[in-house]
């Protein structure tokens, strides 16, 4: 257990943000593996995107003999993504004094940045493979830690594409409690574009700047329920001041990091009249103080008077975006009418993951998990209606939909070869062999499609856990964990 641990500590501290790279965390866990006598290698992952570092890399490792022809279907893979996403406001990070790459141990946990989704669960599938590596196995294991699952899982899409290998079944990381999950949701990522023309400040004296800060809480896109979600915060808050009189000419919003992430800061750039700046700093200040821990919630940052040169957001704007978000929150309390009791999360959700300001647009990002009962291609047609209606409201404006990034649910069964294997040997490791459907999303999904059976395993919780400020897992479970790997390789392998 010492070597897990202090290998578990070292790994916390590797940056892991999907969008910075994971080329350290890739090279570490490489050599972690050929210490141990693995056939390792890495493998450079291309992707289009411009807003991500190219250097991503899957980390793969082999034990055995890997020769199989194409048609040949051998062995099996365990895999976890090794990169996460943002740590969000490092002063919610309360159990490691402020900095989430730095692990710390508390009693039976352990806390840090992908604690249980999923860095160290990739350290556990290494310990017990390292029992087989003098062994002789009848088929191959395959160790796979791959990039991009944050942004569109392309590290495991690329693995699949490029048939690197052509396992029999597929274990994929993830923090499900030590449960066998054999079924989650879908995922649809829709972008929401308001088009406008910046208009220059006109001679009607809106000359005080001001910025508005909300904080919230971040929670994996699959819990929405258990964040606080600041853009919306945000928006409440400047619905409160237009209700209350203050005339409002904004110059940007900002907010989120991730679609599939509830946001816990966002950022709004106004402007007031002088007359009404020193109203607008004592609505501030009463409605702070009127509800506790608003203090926490809202900060301002007043600029001076003048600003010259500054443009403006049309003002139809801001009303428009909040028809938007008003739409997809009906949406949200339609989705609650058709209920699952198999997920932790009993519906399909929304999230309002992601506001971000261009030169001419505001783009905002809606995270959408599905039951395996709801239709997509209907959803998504009731989706384009809405905005379609939406933007006739706003002839100033060009408004338009498109759904970014869709990650397909995963539909096992109990009766699946595979699952039975797991639940067979959770029991051998003396684990109730449990086996459920899970909400948040995973990479077992594009396996599955590939016709690979698949399903996803590992410790920690997800719900109100991984994804969010102080992300923990059990050290109890990190080694039960260890021990469940170790009997599903005898199983299927020896």
């Amino acid at each position: 257990m010492r070597r897990l641990l202090d290998e578990s500590i070292r790994m916390i501290k590797l940056s892991s943000v999907t969008e910075r790279g994971n080329e350290e965390l890739a090279n570490y866990v490489h050599g972690l593996m050929v210490e141990r006598g693995f056939k390792s290698q890495l493998q450079l992952v291309t992707h289009a995107s411009d807003e991500w570092s190219k250097r991503q890399f899957n980390a793969i490792g082999i034990l055995g003999d890997p020769l199989v022809d194409r048609k040949t279907r051998k062995g099996l893979l365990l895999t976890s993504h090794l990169d996460t996403l943002t740590p969000g406001i490092p002063e919610s990070w309360t159990e490691t004094g402020g900095k989430p790459l730095e692990a710390t141990v508390k009693g039976d946990r352990i806390y840090g940045l992908g604690a249980a989704d999923a860095k160290l669960d990739f350290l556990c599938k290494i310990h017990a493979l390292a029992k087989f590596r003098e062994k002789k196995l009848r088929m191959p294991v395959y160790l796979v830690g791959t990039c991009g699952s944050q942004e569109g899982m392309f590290g495991a899409k690329y693995l699949i594409k490029a048939g690197t290998l052509n396992p029999k079944f597929v274990i994929v990381g993830g923090a499900t409690d030590l449960r066998v999950s054999y079924a989650h949701k879908s995922m649809h990522q829709f972008r929401v574009s308001i088009g406008f023309q910046q208009i220059h400040r006109d001679a009607r004296g809106f000359n005080r700047g001001i910025e508005l800060h909300s904080f919230g809480r971040a929670a994996g896109g699959a819990f929405p329920a258990l964040g606080v979600n600041a853009i919306e915060q945000a928006l409440e808050f400047l619905r409160v001041a237009a209700e209350s009189g203050f005339e409002i000419r904004y110059t940007q919003f900002e907010g989120g990091a991730a679609c599939s992430q509830v946001p816990d800061r966002a950022k709004v750039g106004f402007y007031l009249s002088s007359h009404q700046f020193e109203d607008f700093k004592r609505f501030f200040r009463e409605l702070v103080r009127s509800v506790e821990g608003n203090d926490k919630r809202f900060r301002i940052d007043l600029g001076g008077v003048g600003d010259t040169g500054v443009r403006f957001l049309p003002d139809p704007v801001f009303a428009c975006m909040t028809e938007v978000v008003a739409f997809f929150q009906g949406i949200a309390a339609d989705f609650k009418k058709v209920q699952d009791p198999a997920y932790e999360v009993p519906h399909s959700t929304v999230s309002f993951g992601k506001l971000h300001q261009g030169m001419s647009s505001l783009e905002l990002g809606m995270d959408l998990r599905l039951l395996p009962e709801l239709q997509p291609e209907e959803i998504q047609r009731h989706i384009q209606q809405g905005i379609q209606a939406i933007a006739g409201h706003y002839p100033g404006l060009n408004v338009a939909v498109t759904r970014e990034r869709v990650n397909p649910p995963l539909t096992m069964t109990p009766e699946h070869e595979l699952v039975k294997i797991c639940r067979d040997s959770l029991e051998d490791a003396d684990l109730e062999p449990q086996a459920d459907k899970a909400s948040q999303v995973s990479e077992a999904a594009h396996f599955f499609q590939a016709g690979y059976e698949s399903v996803v395993f590992g410790p920690g919780v997800a719900q109100g856990n991984a994804q969010g400020p102080n992300e923990n897992c059990s050290l109890d479970q990190l080694e039960q964990a260890v021990r469940v790997y170790e009997k599903i390789i005898e199983r299927v392998c020896m």
